[in-house]
């Protein structure tokens, strides 16, 4: 009886503990994109650096604003992966995404995606926490980011290409506890006088942008979202613990075309492309900042914008 018993407690505390059961195949998470209708944003599959021992970094999800399903991302503390390229353990970084396929750039793009971060959302800020990011590749550089900040939600044209700029899109008094749309349109273009950039969030349009939007290095581009906190020692310095607070997200409706009428219809079109935006609320990003100071953020204008951060 004894034996019986001792085999059935470390039964269940294998269950329990194991992450062999809680893992998610990427073929569930892509099955449940494609029933979205994800168009020309065919996901490829997790990150490389998606730790292999994390406990539920990637999983589908009933709690959704489109259709029956969502996709769930979970970064808890420690959970840091490494493959041949790149270390994120020994880097200051943790990451959950998702990794999608390769695309040439000077195509018009349209992406569309829905987020929710939830009300007791733990920020990690002052370290910085991507959200979707692009990268254009040979080298590996990135080109924006959607990051969450103190300020909220916002659109950073990365230093990586660009001069570092963060526009503020949503406060986080607006932003957690809710849906969150989000529509982006460039066509990628390192001509300045080609390229662009604009960003929906709710349908109100947030940053309208002309000017260069790729580099002549690199003629391919690759998108990546879910959860990538770096800089994670600076959280740790400004609030003098050891230890990342857990960090979850949910991804619905994640779609791209090649054009707003693919996209949207064309009545949504028309309310979007008819807007314009005569000032932004410019985020500045101090390293060890442990909450959002009143001179962190000041107004600008769309011209004095391309102006001083457009080269």
């Amino acid at each position: 009886m004894k034996k019986i018993l001792v085999i059935f407690v470390s039964i269940i505390s294998f269950c329990c503990t194991s992450n062999a059961f809680a893992k998610t195949k990427f073929s569930e998470v892509k099955k449940a994109l494609k029933e979205d209708g994800y168009g020309k944003a065919i996901p490829e599959r997790y990150h490389g650096n998606n730790p292999k021992k994390a406990i539920n970094p990637v999983s589908v999800s009933d709690f959704s604003i489109i259709g029956d399903k969502s996709i769930r991302f979970e970064s808890n503390d420690g959970e840091c992966g490494v493959q041949s390229s790149w270390n994120d353990c020994t880097n200051d970084r943790e990451r959950a995404e998702i990794y999608y396929k390769k695309k040439p750039w000077k195509k018009e793009r349209w992406y569309r995606f829905y987020i929710y971060l939830p009300e007791d959302y733990n920020s990690i800020a002052p370290a910085k926490m991507s959200l979707i990011q692009w990268k254009r590749l040979k080298p590996s550089r990135v080109l924006v980011m959607f990051q969450h900040m103190h300020a909220g939600l916002t659109f950073n044209r990365n230093g990586d290409t660009f001069k570092d700029t963060y526009i503020v899109l949503k406060p986080n008094k607006d932003l957690l506890g809710s849906w969150t749309e989000i529509i982006y349109s460039t066509n990628w273009h390192p001509d300045p006088e080609k390229g662009f950039m604009k960003v929906w969030i709710d349908g109100k349009l947030k940053v309208d942008f002309k000017g260069r939007s790729n580099n002549k290095k690199g003629k391919e581009l690759s998108l990546r979202y879910g959860l990538y906190s770096s800089f994670i020692s600076r959280y740790k310095t400004a609030f003098q613990t050891q230890t990342m607070p857990q960090r979850v997200i949910f991804f619905d409706g994640v779609r791209s075309e090649n054009s707003c009428k693919k996209l949207l219809d064309e009545n949504q079109c028309q309310i979007l492309t008819s807007q314009s935006v005569n000032e932004y609320d410019v985020f500045m990003y101090r390293e060890y900042d442990k909450k959002l100071l009143p001179n962190s953020i000041f107004k600008m204008t769309s011209a004095q914008f391309a102006s001083m951060w457009g080269k």
